[in-house]
């Protein structure tokens, strides 16, 4: 008889076990089959219970009072406001996990710093982006603290960026890239620092070919500024930055009409008069007194491909260059030769014009 009552007792446990199990294994799996992606937003606030009842809105568990206890069984009690890539087919464990690593932040905001830009130009773009007005961007510039923090911060900057004759101190060392922020309210200071730790990142491995150059940082940069809006590809930045060392070597100035618009603060989106070609100003290097000289400092923020460029440039003893309206770029070697693939240009409407 106690051998029965045992059977039966034990039957019955091993039921409800079993009920239990199949239940677990029910809440545990996934809401649905059907592969669909949810960006989960939790905002700043909700308790456990809110985010729970928005998640079984939202098809991605099966039961709330059951997801509440099992966030607290894996010691996830607390989950930040924040933007979530979840999807319907995925099981509880895989929703917890990713609830407690944590998603994205709903207010997050990305920032694509093309290669090419100048300070006026990132200026503008942060003013758009951010709560930062175009002139607070340039403002830092301008800030001597901050400037003495960064030239004991980083082995490019020195003292030289303090001269007077710069237009903008930092420019040419932001690096161009894309950049996430946490929101619109980030300032200034965080933008820049970040876009500097990128560019010392990727300086570093041109170190020693910087050293063995016979040049500066700032005179590479300077450089590769000017090839990265002269040419349109690695090949010809390499072309034009051989010819620009063969006009320095020769004593001859650049000669280049894009540190002529910058010298002006005139973008590129027109022709350039020839009072500004002749404007005395650092800068421009269509001057005679810039006969075998950089300008003071970059004109625009290079790509690590312009920094390469002027760092191995083509080896060639051509003295001018010309791109046609298709971005192809001729070499010559004497001003008659260059002025006669101008006028064949011309000729057969490849000159670019505005």
């Amino acid at each position: 008889m106690m051998k029965s009552k045992l059977n039966f007792v034990l039957g019955i446990a091993l039921s409800l076990f079993v009920i239990v199990l199949i239940i677990l294994l029910y809440l545990l799996s996934p809401v649905s089959s059907e592969d669909k992606d949810v960006s989960f937003i939790v905002t700043e606030g909700e308790s456990l219970n809110e985010i729970a009842h928005n998640l079984k809105e939202e098809g991605l568990i099966k039961n709330e009072k059951f997801f509440v206890a099992y966030l607290v069984l894996k010691d996830a009690k607390e989950i930040y406001a924040a933007r979530y890539d979840l999807n319907t087919n995925m099981k509880l464990s895989q929703v917890v996990d990713i609830l407690k690593n944590g998603g994205h932040n709903a207010d997050e905001i990305s920032i694509t710093f093309k290669e090419g830009l100048n300070m006026r130009q990132i200026a503008k773009l942060i003013e758009e982006e951010t709560n930062n007005s175009y002139e607070e961007v340039l403002a830092l510039n301008y800030n001597n603290a901050y400037l003495n923090e960064l030239i004991g911060k980083y082995s490019f900057i020195t003292k030289n960026i303090k001269n007077k004759d710069l237009y903008y101190p930092l420019e040419g060392y932001l690096f161009p890239d894309t950049y996430n922020f946490t929101s619109k309210s980030v300032s200034v200071k965080e933008i820049f620092n970040v876009m500097l730790d990128n560019f010392d990142k990727h300086i570093k491995k041109y170190e020693k070919s910087i050293k063995s150059s016979g040049y500066s940082v700032n005179q590479i940069v300077t450089m590769a500024s000017i090839v990265e809006l002269e040419g349109i590809d690695k090949n010809s930045r390499k072309d034009i930055a051989g010819v620009f060392y063969n006009r320095i070597d020769n004593k001859m100035s650049l000669g280049s009409d894009v540190t002529s618009y910058y010298g002006v603060k005139k973008d590129m989106t027109s022709d350039i008069t020839q009072s500004e070609l002749d404007d005395n100003n650092p800068y421009n290097t269509r001057l005679s007194s810039m006969a075998g000289k950089l300008p003071v400092g970059p004109i625009c923020n290079p790509s690590e491909v312009s920094i390469e460029a002027a760092l191995k440039p083509s080896k060639h003893d051509y003295l001018y260059f010309v791109a046609d309206k298709n971005g192809k770029v001729y070499l010559t070697k004497n001003y008659e030769t260059h002025n006669k693939v101008i006028a064949d240009l011309k000729n057969k409407g490849l000159w670019f014009e505005w």
